[in-house]
């Protein structure tokens, strides 16, 4: 019921939102296409591993093809390419540890870019409602740090967050593998086949806006 109070369609400046080809499966139907993927987001798994592996995947192991977030994040004197991380597989890893929320974006958006998906309604909603639970967490931990008697709501407000961000990377890395894996079964990895396929350039060449495929993540315990 709550992802009814979220706006489902595309901002003016998403670059996603006026794509004709669709993912082979949504967020919300993506843990029962593809469940062991699933199982890589949530608390029990190790989100990193999967991180780690899924990127490797999308890039059909040319670690050579690697930047860190693959350039969605660019910003300021940080770029992709520009700090030893090309092709660096320990570069890797750190992203998919301290970045893990970014790094699966950026997974998601450079297949979606790879592909000319567009999310559909119900992924922006559920994207959408996970960023409001974090953004939530964070505000409520901040003033936590003033107000001692909100420490213990807090705490559940973050536990909650931490939560729906799980589940939600679950839905993404799901729907990612199992977009791959139907692809590569009809041989249309390359655009081949499958339709209308835009060809494929490489973020890190063009400006790239935060897109609504962007997951986001805070982990601070009020009491902390």
């Amino acid at each position: 019921m709550c992802l009814c109070c979220f706006d489902d369609g595309p901002t003016d400046d998403d670059p996603y939102g006026a794509r004709s080809n669709q993912f082979k499966t949504g967020m919300k139907d993506a843990p029962c296409k593809d469940p062991l993927a699933c199982l890589g987001g949530c608390p029990f798994g190790c989100i990193c591993c999967m991180n780690c592996y899924m990127r490797h995947k999308v890039l059909e192991g040319d670690m050579d093809k690697y930047l860190c977030c693959q350039g969605y994040y660019d910003k300021a004197c940080i770029k992709g390419g520009g700090c030893g991380d090309q092709g660096n597989p320990c570069c890797l890893f750190c992203e998919g540890l301290c970045c893990a929320s970014c790094a699966l974006s950026s997974t998601r958006m450079y297949v979606m870019d790879k592909f000319n998906l567009s999310s559909d309604p119900c992924d922006r909603r559920i994207i959408r409602f996970n960023n409001f639970m974090q953004l939530l967490s964070c505000v409520c931990n901040i003033l936590a740090c003033f107000i001692p008697e909100l420490r213990e709501a807090a705490q559940c407000i973050q536990f909650i967050a931490d939560l729906v961000f799980y589940t939600t990377a679950g839905c993404m890395f799901a729907q990612v593998n199992y977009e791959w894996n139907q692809r590569k079964k009809e041989g249309t990895l390359n655009g081949d086949g499958g339709g209308a396929q835009a060809a494929y350039v490489p973020p890190a060449s063009k400006p790239q806006p935060v897109a609504q495929g962007t997951v986001v993540a805070v982990a601070a315990p009020a009491d902390a």
